[in-house]
């Protein structure tokens, strides 16, 4: 169980998250929605233990996982995708050679050949399944669209076997046809392996699409949860009334592949 319990979280003056609580389902995936800046990827942070004191956070309460205190430190158990997935890989090395490294480190650095030839089988074999041809191991970052990376960071945080994915802003600035395979994967992931995800995302639809439960974030607190597709047709927070407004006359009405497909 992913665990949060009257979490708060400043700098200097400004309180970023006021007293917040919820529980995500250890296997089921788990959304929460607000609005850039609300204080979803100071939270998604603070799990992984990146938040700084000598950066000028404060924060008290408890968060953690299963029982395992979280936030003052990484562990290996929670494994994350970050919103920018040039910023998630070393400009040096082709794309195969990175996504290896956390094998390597799990193997202490050593690998025979025939060990490593089972391990790039591996890489290519899930890279088709997340529609990345096997010939994009062999190039760099720099070669590579938004949307490979973005899929190669998710392979990178599978290939760590880690208990639970924490995703910030998984599918920004992707276009549609990229968001529904990732949401596609992600699913199946979630459902052949029962490997449980929270995503923080302002995308309603998406979360909508892949989610089991949402928690919505509004000025730095929860005020609203339940299944996306209930709390959709009777929303309470004013965030919620909002999106459906704006998605009622957003371009023509037009919506994203993921609601869509619903």
């Amino acid at each position: 169980m992913f665990t949060i319990k009257n979490l708060s979280v400043s700098i200097g003056q400004r309180k970023l998250l006021n007293r917040i609580s919820l529980q995500a389902n250890t296997n089921q995936i788990t959304g929460l929605v607000g609005r850039s800046g609300s204080g979803k990827s100071t939270l998604f942070r603070l799990a992984l233990g990146l938040l700084s004191a000598g950066d000028g956070y404060k924060w008290e309460g408890q968060i953690d996982w299963n029982g395992y205190p979280l936030g003052k430190t990484p562990h290996p158990i929670l494994q994350p995708v970050f919103q920018d997935p040039f910023g998630s890989f070393s400009p040096f090395g082709n794309i195969g050679e990175l996504l290896l490294e956390p094998i390597r480190i799990q193997k202490k650095f050593i690998f025979t050949r025939n060990e490593k030839m089972e391990e790039w089988q591996k890489l290519e074999n899930i890279s088709h399944s997340f529609g990345l041809q096997k010939e994009l191991l062999n190039k760099t970052k720099q070669e590579l669209s938004g949307g490979q990376l973005q899929r190669f960071a998710i392979i990178r945080a599978l290939l760590a076997n880690p208990e639970y994915l924490l995703l910030d802003e998984p599918v920004t600035a992707l276009d549609v046809l990229v968001q529904k395979k990732i949401a596609e994967e992600l699913k199946e992931r979630n459902r052949t392996n029962q490997l449980g995800m929270f995503i923080v995302s302002h995308d309603i639809g998406f979360l909508t699409y892949i989610c089991d439960t949402v928690f919505v974030l509004e000025d730095g607190q929860i005020t609203e949860s339940g299944n996306p597709k209930e709390i959709l047709k009777n929303p309470k927070s004013k965030l919620l009334q909002e999106l459906i407004r704006a998605r009622s006359h957003s371009f023509g009405g037009a919506t994203s592949s993921s609601e869509s497909s619903n």
